[in-house]
């Protein structure tokens, strides 16, 4: 067949992170030699929102809604196969 050899799947697995990270704002949480786990989004500052919104009463929540929405965890995982193609899930 034409599977390639180990380390090319590595470059080529390092260089679709690389891309992903530079372009599409991920981070890396945690990669092998044949995949990879992005994320981007994160946890929202729940009490200081809750706090914002008691003090302007309630107008805060508006923000915190859209901060809540917006700020939501994505998670994207890169798997190499034995060909040399990142797949993407």
């Amino acid at each position: 067949m034409n599977d390639i050899n180990p380390e090319q799947r590595r470059r080529n697995l390092a260089q679709a992170i690389q891309t992903e990270v530079a372009t599409g704002g991920w981070r890396v949480e945690s990669q092998t030699d044949e995949s990879a786990v992005l994320a981007k989004g994160g946890a929202t500052n729940h009490v200081l929102h809750l706090l914002l919104s008691i003090f302007t009463c309630g107008l805060w929540a508006i923000v915190w809604v859209v901060m809540v929405v917006m700020n939501q965890r994505k998670v994207l995982v890169l798997r190499v196969d034995e060909f040399g193609n990142v797949l993407r899930a």
